[in-house]
C-alpha cells in the first residue's frame, strides 16, 4: 500500500525535525508551533503515539511491493514506532521537568537519532524497492 510507505517517510521525516528543532532553532523555526502542540496537548500527543503505531504495524503488514510479505520493512517500521514511543514517554504530562533535564544534556545524542531518521526517511523513499532489513 503506497498510502502507508509515504505515511511513514512523512512521520520519519517530522520526527527528526521534531528532535533536530532544538539544535537549528533559526532554521527550523517553522517546526517550534507543532512541537509546542504537541508538548502541550495531551490530546495531539495520544493522536501522533497512536498514528504511529498504526503506521508502524500496518507498514510490517503491507511492505512495498518486492519486498517479503510478513518481514516486510523492518528499519522503517522500528523507528517509526521508536519515535511513537519516545515522544510519548518525553512529553508526558508526568515527565515534564524530567524531559526538560533530559534534552538539555543529550543535545547531541537527540541530534544523532534525528540525523539517523532522516537518513532512514530518505533511504526509504529514494529506494522503495530496497527492503531496509
Amino acid at each position: 500500500m503506497i498510502q502507508i510507505y509515504l505515511l511513514s517517510v512523512f512521520y520519519l521525516v517530522f520526527s527528526s525535525l521534531l528532535l533536530l528543532v532544538d539544535s537549528y532553532r533559526r532554521k527550523l523555526s517553522f517546526m517550534l508551533k507543532p512541537k509546542s502542540r504537541l508538548r502541550e496537548s495531551a490530546r495531539m500527543l495520544n493522536l501522533y503515539f497512536l498514528l504511529g503505531l498504526a503506521v508502524s504495524i500496518l507498514l510490517m503488514a503491507f511492505p512495498m511491493d518486492p519486498g517479503p510479505r510478513i518481514v516486510g520493512d523492518v528499519v522503517p517500521a522500528v523507528l517509526v514506532m521508536g519515535m511513537a514511543f519516545f515522544f510519548r514517554v518525553l512529553y508526558s504530562e508526568r515527565n515534564r521537568e524530567r524531559s526538560d533535564s533530559y534534552l538539555a544534556g543529550r543535545k547531541m545524542k537527540l541530534r544523532r537519532l534525528g540525523f539517523a531518521c532522516l537518513a532512514a526517511a530518505f533511504i526509504h523513499f529514494l529506494f522503495p524497492s530496497i527492503v531496509l532489513i
